[in-house]
């Protein structure tokens, strides 16, 4: 009670009208009405402060606050057995509830944790719609949250691990924004009771000692005076207080009201928007199967219709088909012509009989009169036990009908044909068994001359292998007569030119070129004999690299700018480097000798990558050979030019295909005389 005023202090702050000295100029009276009322006084003047209210930025614009004196933190409420539902990451998804006008409505919408917010007058009625299952989380101040469930007795609702950034709530004094006077009394108040235990000092000097004196009559009549003032002013206010209570029940009831209409109006909405989803969702699928599809009331009127149907039947919009008698529209006449009933149609049946069937081959007509043989499946409609229709699918089956016909007539041929060749099988039969024996016979000779043909193969072997042996003995022992014949000759050139006359140098000459010569073609045949010795040391070759250098090496300068040398891309190839070498070195060689006579001096060099091999080719537009002995080309000393037109060994061709085929490739040729040739050789792709 002031001491000075005498007025009992109740939640807030009210102006003194007579300027109370003894409580700073402020009495602390009693207020109805709720809690934005409060706010609004506190905003328009009507009172100077509020001694709970939570700090948050929205209000720090429209209040000045003092320092907290207290700290609640918020929590997040849910009913029992839902916490797996609910996550940060789907919060924005759930139906949040808060007490209008409370901090945690404040905050829900500053972060936009959802867009379903609901709000209610006080919080027992927010955890009661929460413990119902009307919503999904509730926001307020732990500590209040758990006083209301104990309140209200509820055990089906829990806190929720949540984590919500910064979701607590300061108390402060608050005041009019601008009272800067009234702010620094709260703060240096609250400074001196946080500091040092003195507020029952604070108390005792500013409401003073609870002692009452002796009082005389006319202070008596006057007290009593007063306090019966006091009495009807309470009288009054909890008149006023009862009424306001009563509105505040029925605002509160008209508001839950109209919250559950909203809810139901929600729901409404949202079932509605499944319904008209779901509907397109149907209609989607419908118009997207190539089957026709159409419904039919008992009467067999059209109820719905597929744009598949539409197109089978010849019609645009379903406008032409709905509520038509379907059975008259496109079913009335059988495939002979004649007229078809609607109580012996099947589809009738299956509604009359509330069975699924299926027809195949009936005729179904379109628009413009046309016809097509279907297929179709009726089924009945049943809603509540009761039949209210039927749904058809169907097809045209004409194509299949016509395949299937001349399916039938290849079969009858097929058959035919089976019956005549069986015969001239058994009759081959009968031939075969008469001949067996002579079979059996000429196998007996064929075993024979097998066993006959692998002994002369061992001997050919040995034979070979005598051979190469011979020619590599041969080569040698000639090397070195040769080599003294050549020898002589070249000093008989030099030492004794001025004794003899013109014809025995010619002599001398010509010993000389054919030592060379012979030379030559024991280099060719050696290569020739090792072609089949040597290993075969396979490594990636860059095939066109290689045939460019080779035909540098074999031109000099004067040559090649006398020849034009095509030189198409070539593909790498797995193979003997040092063989494959011979061949570019043989085939160059020959394309470069066989066009010098040539007036078109051309060689074309290219590849084609083939399905499990490469072919390369050489080409040129020389002298050319007679195709008809083009087999003799690649023979041992087989040449087709004479030594006065074209020098040769006739060996270089043979070592060629010996190296190929090492390789399990094959070499050819391609010619004309007088048009130049075509050499081609393969490599396996691997």
């Amino acid at each position: 009670m002031c001491a000075q005023c005498s007025w009992k202090s109740r939640w807030l702050f009210h102006r003194t009208i007579e300027g109370c000295g003894g409580c700073v100029g402020l009495h602390l009276v009693f207020k109805s009405g709720i809690w934005t009322h409060l706010k609004a006084d506190l905003a328009h003047g009507r009172i100077d402060a509020l001694p709970i209210m939570g700090r948050t930025p929205e209000r720090e614009s429209l209040y000045d606050f003092s320092m907290p004196y207290l700290t609640l933190q918020g929590a997040a409420f849910i009913r029992k057995g839902s916490a797996s539902d609910i996550s940060t990451a789907n919060l924005n998804t759930k139906e949040i509830v808060v007490m209008k006008g409370d901090n945690a409505e404040e905050y829900a919408r500053r972060h936009h944790l959802s867009p379903y917010i609901f709000t209610y007058n006080t919080l027992q009625e927010a955890f009661l719609r929460l413990a119902e299952g009307q919503h999904d989380v509730l926001l307020v101040q732990q500590v209040t949250g758990l006083n209301v469930i104990r309140e209200l007795g509820i055990n089906n609702i829990e806190t929720l691990n949540l984590s919500l950034p910064n979701f607590q709530q300061d108390y402060c004094f608050a005041v009019q924004k601008g009272n800067a006077s009234l702010l620094t009394k709260f703060n240096e108040g609250l400074s001196i009771v946080i500091a040092n235990d003195s507020y029952k000092t604070i108390q005792s000097k500013w409401f003073g000692p609870d002692i009452l004196g002796r009082t005389t009559s006319r202070e008596a009549l006057e007290n009593f005076v007063l306090y019966l003032i006091i009495l009807i002013l309470i009288l009054v206010g909890i008149w006023i207080y009862t009424l306001r209570r009563q509105i505040r029940k029925r605002t509160k009831r008209l508001k839950r009201e109209v919250q559950d209409h909203r809810q139901t109006l929600f729901l409404l909405e949202r079932q509605k928007n499944h319904l008209l989803q779901s509907e397109q969702q149907v209609r989607l699928l419908l118009n997207s199967t190539a089957e026709g599809i159409y419904g039919i009331d008992l009467k067999g009127n059209c109820t719905f219709i597929n744009q598949s149907a539409l197109k089978l039947l010849g019609f645009i919009s379903p406008d032409e088909v709905l509520g038509q008698n379907m059975h008259l529209l496109m079913h009335h006449t059988h495939n002979d012509g004649s007229n078809y009933s609607i109580e012996t149609c099947k589809i009738h049946e299956a509604i009359q009989q509330s069975k699924g069937t299926f027809v195949e081959g009936e005729m179904f007509w379109r628009s413009d009169g046309t016809s097509f043989l279907s297929e179709y499946y009726a089924y009945p409609v049943i809603k509540s036990g009761q039949i209210t229709g039927s749904v058809i699918s169907f097809r045209d089956i004409t194509r299949r009908h016509m395949a299937q016909q001349e399916l039938m007539n290849l079969k009858n041929d097929l058959e035919l044909k089976v019956a005549e060749r069986t015969a001239e099988l058994e009759e081959k039969i009968e031939s075969l068994n008469k001949n067996q024996r002579a079979m059996l016979f000429l196998v007996g000779d064929l075993n024979a001359i097998s066993a006959e043909l692998k002994e002369e193969r061992k001997k050919l072997e040995l034979s070979n292998h005598e051979l190469e042996a011979f020619t590599y003995s041969v080569s040698h022992d000639l090397r070195a007569p040769l080599r003294a014949i050549n020898g002589y000759a070249e000093f008989l050139i030099h030492d004794y030119a001025p004794l003899l006359d013109d014809e025995g140098k010619r002599f001398i000459h010509v010993i000389r070129s054919n030592t060379l010569k012979m030379e030559q073609l024991i280099t060719d045949l050696l290569r020739l004999s090792r072609v089949f010795k040597t290993n075969l040391t396979l490594m990636p070759v860059d095939m066109g690299e290689m045939a460019r250098s080779i035909f540098i090496g074999l031109t000099d300068s004067i040559h090649q700018k006398s020849y034009k040398f095509v030189l198409h891309p070539l593909p790498k190839v797995l193979c003997d480097g040092g063989l494959i070498k011979q061949v570019w070195q043989n085939l160059i060689g020959n394309a470069i000798k066989y066009s010098a006579k040539s007036p078109v001096k051309e060689i074309e060099i290219g590849a084609e990558e083939r399905e499990s091999d490469l072919l390369f080719f050489v080409k040129d537009k020389g002298a050319g050979f007679n195709s008809a002995y083009k087999k003799k080309l690649f023979g041992v000393f087989q040449r087709l030019h004479r030594d006065d037109e074209f020098e040769g060994t006739g060996v270089g061709l043979a070592t060629v295909q010996r190296i190929i085929r090492r390789h399990g490739g094959q070499v050819w040729a391609e010619g004309e005389v007088g048009q130049g040739a075509t050499f081609y050789f393969t490599l396996p792709k691997q």
